[in-house]
């Protein structure tokens, strides 16, 4: 009795993984970067003539975002419909995030936007939605 190999990853669904967990490590830098900026350097806060809540607020945003972005990024191995979907909305998420937030905020964009076309494309449905051992 052998037991057949599992499927191979589409190569779709794999550049989408790598694009996810790229947009993760950026929107974690920028969290890092926001959050730094509202707990404690007032001299940026007077450049970007913000008090220190919204940009902590911001900060917090994009953290929830970058840890979403891995949680999802590490799921794509195993698929499912409902994985597929998450990433989609994941994608369209950040490509909202993107807009007003500077210069990483751009590459958000246009990486998010990378991943909505590549996991709305029809391999990567049937690979999230194929039969699940």
């Amino acid at each position: 009795m052998s037991t057949s190999p599992s499927p191979q990853l589409p190569s779709r669904v794999r550049s989408a993984r790598t694009v996810s967990y790229a947009v993760a490590v950026i929107t974690l830098l920028m969290a890092a970067i926001s959050l730094q900026a509202g707990f404690g350097d007032e001299e940026a806060l007077r450049e970007l003539e913000m008090t220190a809540g919204p940009v902590i607020a911001l900060g917090v945003i994009f953290l929830v975002y970058a840890a979403a972005g891995f949680a999802l990024a590490a799921r794509f191995t195993k698929g499912g419909a409902g994985v597929r979907i998450a990433g989609l909305g994941w994608g369209t998420a950040g490509i909202v995030l993107g807009f007003g937030t500077g210069t990483l905020g751009l590459l958000v964009l246009a990486a998010s936007a990378t991943v909505v076309v590549l996991l709305a494309m029809k391999d990567s449905r049937v690979w999230f939605t194929r039969a699940q051992k």
